[in-house]
């Protein structure tokens, strides 16, 4: 079950080839993980998405893993529209 903006990007993006994904760029030691930037990428799938992320990413010195999710619209920085 999706809640909140992750079910907004679900809806939003289910039937558009290209999708807005925000990929999370993960430091972990042992159990502890940490979020330390978030890339946004166009790409069709979430592993392509994370493909991009890693080629892109010119300091990866902790060594992150990448995460990739759906980039929702709050997230995006939109608003809705006021209707008429």
């Amino acid at each position: 079950m999706l809640f909140g903006d992750e079910a907004d990007a679900h809806a939003f993006w289910k039937d558009k080839e290209w999708k807005t994904f925000a990929v999370d760029l993960i430091a972990h030691t042992g159990k502890k993980q940490k979020v330390i930037h978030t890339m946004y990428v166009r790409a069709r799938s979430s592993v392509d998405a994370a493909t991009c992320a890693k080629e892109n990413d010119l300091n990866r010195k902790p060594n992150p893993r990448y995460v990739a999710r759906l980039a929702g619209p709050r997230e995006l920085g939109c608003t809705p529209a006021a209707s008429k």
